[in-house]
């Protein structure tokens, strides 16, 4: 695989976490279309970038999920690694996180590893709606740790999704006005 098997005519958002985090799901939240990605039960199913335009003006890319057992780690890692690096479309990156698990050491080496390569990011938290008061808790310092912006999604949070849509549009325009200037 090399940089030319990336689509890069339009500005990429990747959407980045552990199998089973929710990314499918949130893309298809984003979208409002139940079915357009395929979120599965099984961890591990996804294993290459999957691409979904939106409006004919930008890439929503939906990442293989790290950290299962059974998934190929060394192919996950240079399919990222590679994305990361030579994707020149790239406007943003979105690293899910279960918010009833915080943030595991794996995610906090992909954070570290966005922010000192420069990457525009943010953490969103997943499965908001399953949180107990104690959960909650625990997630506002994990919040308050972070030196990126936060979001917070679940199927039933209509106000976090159109938070998160708000923030792919302010990136997807930055990224085509630095195009310009270029």
């Amino acid at each position: 695989m090399s940089s030319k098997d990336f689509l890069a005519d339009r500005p990429s958002i990747l959407f980045l976490g552990r199998s089973n985090v929710g990314k499918s799901t949130l893309i298809n939240l984003i979208c409002r279309n139940k079915s357009l990605m395929k979120a599965s039960k099984t961890p591990g199913r996804t294993k290459a970038i999957n691409y979904v335009i939106v409006d004919d003006s930008f890439y929503l890319c939906d990442a293989p999920g790290y950290g299962y057992a059974t998934f190929e780690r060394e192919h996950f890692g240079d399919l990222v690694d590679l994305f990361l690096r030579d994707c020149n479309s790239l406007a943003k990156v979105y690293l899910l996180v279960d918010s009833r698990r915080g943030l595991m050491p794996a995610d906090r080496d992909f954070l570290d590893f966005l922010t000192a390569n420069g990457k525009n990011c943010s953490v969103v938290f997943t499965k908001v709606d399953k949180l107990g008061k104690s959960e909650r808790y625990f997630l506002n310092g994990e919040k308050e740790k972070l030196t990126v912006p936060c979001f917070e999604a679940s199927s039933g949070d209509a106000e976090g999704i159109e938070k998160i849509r708000k923030d792919i549009l302010l990136a997807v325009r930055e990224k085509i006005a630095t195009r310009k200037t270029k």
